[in-house]
């Protein structure tokens, strides 16, 4: 499936802004689902969403394994490991394993672990998309 990378403006005084590779995705917990997006990230081990989306899901947090990951805000943070269901849209509905992270930078990331494993990703920043393709 293929999908235009994102524009984010930033608060250059030139007017630059950066392209991303963003996706739509839908959260599954215990409890309910959720949308939201999230940054496909090469560089990231893990897939990681915010631990406020753990709380709104349902995912008991004492369940969880606890571990932590370097890299996010320039230093080491705990994680909150577990497997959910996610669904991007245009493509089925995966179950992967994510940590939940309590950091203003992350909103959501899909990682090597569990995402790019089992999906072919293919970056065209020059003609401004990116397709993801599971691998089977």
């Amino acid at each position: 499936m293929k999908y235009p990378y994102l524009t984010v403006l930033n608060n250059d005084p030139n007017g630059k802004h950066f392209r991303r590779p963003v996706v739509d995705v839908e959260i599954f917990g215990p409890e309910k689902s959720i949308n939201t997006f999230a940054l496909l990230d090469s560089g990231a081990d893990n897939c990681l969403f915010h631990l406020q989306y753990a709380k709104e899901i349902g995912i008991d947090l004492n369940k969880c394994k606890r571990s932590a990951t370097i890299g996010v805000e320039g230093g080491k943070m705990e994680i909150y490991l577990t497997e959910i269901e996610i669904k991007i849209k245009g493509l089925e509905k995966i179950k992967v394993p994510v940590g939940f992270i309590d950091s203003r930078s992350v909103n959501g990331l899909l990682g090597q672990i569990g995402f790019f494993d089992f999906n072919r990703i293919k970056f065209e920043r020059d003609h401004g998309t990116f397709e993801i393709n599971p691998v089977k």
